[in-house]
């Protein structure tokens, strides 16, 4: 079957998949996760931590696998598209779930521009800019807002600041790289954080090979795992 390297969002780690990878693996799968740089266990600052450390970070996760992997990332989508156009031959798929990528040319940081006002608003920042932390209450409204209560309190100790390096970077794709990998995404209907317009927008600009509709919010690894997981699966059966 096929190998699985899961890639975490923002002010999270590889924690995000503890409901996603048993049931890959009861799939025939095999399923590899990570801590991005400044991250979960990975000791990196944030304040240092630039776009490219976590295109390196993947890249050495692909590198040592045996056999080219589906790269499925949350949320952020530009480090895995990244992957795909420096080594495009590397990849067997990509898929981007909720997945935010702005227009060629332009940054993360300038597609969140596009986000609710009111959930932006509960930004912590570091005294130096260089990292964000969201607020509990921005937590529960707007990214796990279909959570289950008890699942939100124990994994809300363990999310980490953002650093803001990687959000700055230009995005940038060609066809010759990116645009020769087979690319799927997942939609999040009820999305309060990438909103659906956005998403929508996204699937306009991007050609995609499928799109699969969840009726759930920012984190259906959470709160629609059976559902998220059967996507994926059937991702694999098209490769």
């Amino acid at each position: 079957m096929a190998i699985f390297v899961l890639v975490h969002g923002s002010f999270q780690a590889s924690w995000s998949w503890r409901e996603v990878v048993p049931r890959l693996e009861g799939c025939g799968h095999q399923a590899v996760t990570l801590d991005l740089p400044g991250h979960g266990t990975d000791p990196t600052p944030v304040e240092r931590v630039v776009f490219q450390d976590y295109v390196d970070a993947i890249q050495r996760v692909v590198g040592g696998l045996d056999e080219r992997p589906i790269l499925v990332e949350h949320s952020m989508g530009t480090p895995i598209a990244a992957v795909a156009e420096a080594e495009p031959d590397s990849v067997a798929a990509l898929v981007f779930f909720a997945g935010l990528l702005p227009r060629n040319g332009s940054s993360l940081l300038e597609a969140v521009g596009d986000f609710d006002p009111a959930y932006l608003a509960h930004g912590i920042w570091a005294d130096d800019r260089r990292s964000v932390r969201m607020a509990p209450a921005a937590v529960r409204e707007f990214a796990y807002h279909d959570v289950p209560p008890d699942v939100i309190d124990q994994v809300m100790p363990l999310l980490t600041a953002e650093p803001i390096g990687p959000y700055e970077a230009p995005f940038t794709t060609t066809d010759q790289g990116f645009g020769r990998v087979r690319r799927y995404y997942v939609e999040t209907r009820r999305d309060r954080v990438v909103l659906p317009a956005i998403q929508q927008d996204i699937q306009a600009r991007i050609r995609f090979e499928r799109v699969f509709s969840l009726d759930a919010g920012h984190g259906p690894f959470f709160s629609r795992p059976n559902e998220l997981v059967s996507g994926l699966d059937s991702v694999a059966r098209d490769i």
